[in-house]
């Protein structure tokens, strides 16, 4: 019936709301929109319903769970369209974004895409995926949107990682998530968003991201991207082979050092 699932985790329950009407004012179909809201809640009552359905509106109680990462998942259980898009509160869509995203890809297949978020001005980092959009059928295969070993921070880094690894990438730069992110002046960080900002969360995550890395890439992979990387003429995607390689331990000057050799031929 739905064409897209929103999956939405929060602590702030009244800018979610906020938001998830944007997302769906915004939408040319919202109809065919299945919108989960994942809340952390204090409230006994709500707690005790633990879920409410309202036409294409799911609402979820659940405890307190520090981060993004474990009520994403949660609320990815539920999702019953192709195509996966996880909304934040501070991600705003464009106009007929809904309509963007179904004529965008093949939801049918196995895809992570890779939209803007207003971020690239600020944020260099060329091969990080924006917004976290991927098909069923990627779900399926990882059994998580987040990797479940982290709670917040570098969740998206390795969601990035292990997409480009994949080769399940698309890029859609035309289309706009507006990330509305305190650290750029989009808006004020509040206490949530600090206590995910300090700087044992940041090693913490750190130190999951580097050994789920290792996990995931071994040393006949390794020789295969090596490969590839000196064989591709295209630069974007020689790019994102080096941010793999580099990503998982390879030593940087035999790649610098092949780069310069082939540009010299």
């Amino acid at each position: 019936m739905y064409k897209i699932s929103c999956i939405h985790p929060t602590c702030r329950p009244d800018l979610a709301r906020e938001t998830r009407n944007k997302w769906l004012n915004y939408a040319k179909n919202p109809e065919k929109i299945e919108y989960i809201t994942y809340f952390d809640s204090f409230d006994k009552k709500e707690l005790k319903k633990k879920i409410l359905k309202n036409g294409n509106i799911i609402e979820v109680y659940s405890p307190f769970s520090f981060g993004i990462v474990k009520k994403c998942n949660a609320a990815a259980r539920l999702a019953s369209s192709n195509c996966i898009v996880v909304a934040t509160d501070d991600t705003i869509p464009e106009i007929d974004w809904d309509e963007k995203l179904i004529e965008s890809v093949d939801w049918n297949s196995e895809v992570v895409l890779n939209t803007m978020d207003g971020t690239e001005q600020f944020d260099k980092r060329a091969y990080m995926v924006k917004t976290v959009i991927l098909s069923k059928k990627r779900y399926n295969r990882l059994g998580y949107v987040l990797h479940p070993n982290f709670k917040h921070v570098y969740c998206d880094n390795f969601h990035t990682w292990i997409s480009h690894k994949d080769d399940v990438v698309i890029q859609r730069k035309d289309i706009m998530f507006e990330h509305l992110h305190p650290s750029i002046g989009k808006s004020e960080p509040d206490q949530f968003y600090l206590n995910a900002s300090t700087q044992e969360e940041y090693d913490y995550g750190s130190k999951v991201f580097h050994n789920l890395v290792k996990e995931n890439f071994n040393k006949l992979e390794e020789k295969k991207f090596f490969k590839n990387y000196l064989n591709e003429s295209d630069p974007h995607k020689k790019y994102i082979l080096a941010y793999i390689l580099l990503t998982a331990g390879f030593n940087q000057e035999k790649l610098m050092n092949n780069c310069q050799k082939t540009a010299e031929i």
